[in-house]
């Protein structure tokens, strides 16, 4: 005799127990998935840093100095992104600037203007360029021009070190317009390494400003938020001062959320606890956001004679 047995099933008890284990095991799994992604992120941005490190120091080879952080020459223009393009395998982007204006660096303003030869709306600002952007940003590679042309361009997610708000302050003709000359980029800087005596292994050279944590629209869009790569400085005069937007001297700590000072604002990122940095000596770090100011202030100077450890 054939006996006919049925196929068992689930019970919908069982169904549900089996969906309740699947959704705690996604559970379990997304935060290692998330945490590995944000690792993958982090690294791409400390290569970013490694790259641009790599780059001033090719260019102080070239030069003998690195970029200055500003030249005595008004209205809003390129500074030391624009002149390691050759380091960075930008050159082609450099020429094709020059072929706008010649010495296209100190004769252009792409940030402010769109017509010719500045065409702040071309290609040539508009494209990003990877290494200028961190890839936690939540702001993406590009940022808002001037408000008076409004158009997208290359962002520029990291700043050089300028100094200390301790020393070697030069007054403006306010608080907006003051500048730091102790770090190893700013306003008429030449900087040699043989200038950096508290060693380059203790000496920042660039760091991340790539996240608004905080910022209000007016601060992030503003002359001391997030700007593209095509607005380095504006010179004022001999007498009146600067504004440095891809060099800033420090005053507040990593991550600082507050309202801050122009040429001040405070370096930040998107990673937890703290940001990264591309030091003078080319190794590249994360700097966490407890860190005492006091440390904060010395790792920005390039003379002061202090002795500090950092991780």
């Amino acid at each position: 005799m054939r006996h006919s047995q049925k196929a068992k099933a689930f019970t919908l008890v069982e169904l549900l127990v089996v969906i309740a284990i699947i959704g705690i095991l996604v559970g379990l799994l997304l935060p290692a998935v998330q945490a590995a992604r944000e690792a993958a992120r982090r690294m791409q941005c400390s290569n970013n840093l490694k790259q641009l490190g790599l780059a001033m120091h090719n260019y102080h080879d070239v030069y003998l100095k690195f970029p200055t952080g500003g030249l005595p020459v008004t209205l809003y223009r390129i500074g030391w992104p624009g002149r390691i393009f050759d380091f960075i395998e930008e050159g082609n982007r450099l020429d094709a600037m020059n072929s706008m204006s010649a010495d296209a660096l100190v004769t252009i303003t792409p940030y402010r203007t769109l017509g010719a030869p500045h065409n702040g709306a071309h290609e040539i600002f508009a494209n990003p360029i990877p290494a200028f952007a961190c890839p936690s940003s939540p702001l993406g590679e590009q940022a808002r021009s001037a408000p008076q042309i409004n158009v997208q361009q290359g962002t520029l997610h990291y700043r050089a070190n300028a100094g200390s708000a301790n020393y070697g302050m030069v007054a403006g003709s306010d608080s907006g317009k003051t500048i730091s000359t102790s770090g190893v980029i700013y306003p008429l800087s030449k900087t040699k390494f043989a200038h950096i005596t508290d060693g380059t292994s203790s000496t920042l050279l660039i760091g991340e400003i790539s996240d608004r944590q905080g910022w209000t629209d007016g601060m992030l869009n503003g002359w001391g938020g997030i700007q593209p790569w095509t607005w380095g400085y504006y010179y004022y005069g001999a007498t009146s001062g600067w504004l440095q937007i891809d060099n800033k001297y420090v005053q507040y700590p990593i991550n600082f959320p507050g309202s801050v000072t122009t040429n001040a604002s405070p370096y930040r990122s998107a990673h937890p606890g703290g940001a990264q940095f591309s030091f003078s000596d080319g190794s590249t770090r994360f700097q966490s956001e407890t860190m005492d100011l006091n440390i904060l202030h010395a790792l920005a100077t390039r003379a002061q004679g202090e002795v500090i450890s950092t991780p």
